[in-house]
């Protein structure tokens, strides 16, 4: 399933430091397909690939979640345009 968070970010320097350091420990379960964040980065939003939301959130929170505020849905893919094949 696609899921699609939201980021409202507190700390960009730090939020994104960290996020790209993340990125090589991520579970194999759990795939980031896109990151679209503003010129400020104080906002983004990304396209997962995973099981549930709960593996998505359980690979984000502990790591981001103290410097953004997090909105998580899953993609309705029959409706959706332009997602991965």
């Amino acid at each position: 399933m696609y899921i699609v968070v939201k980021h409202n970010i507190s700390n960009p320097a730090k939020f994104w430091e960290t996020a790209q350091a993340a990125m090589p420990t991520l579970p194999k379960d759990v795939k980031l397909h896109s990151t679209l964040p503003n010129h400020e980065g104080s906002n983004a939003v990304c396209l997962w690939e995973a099981n549930s939301i709960d593996a998505v959130k359980e690979a984000i929170e502990p790591l981001l979640g103290q410097m953004s505020k997090n909105e998580y849905f899953e993609v309705d893919a029959k409706k959706a345009i332009g997602l991965p094949k």
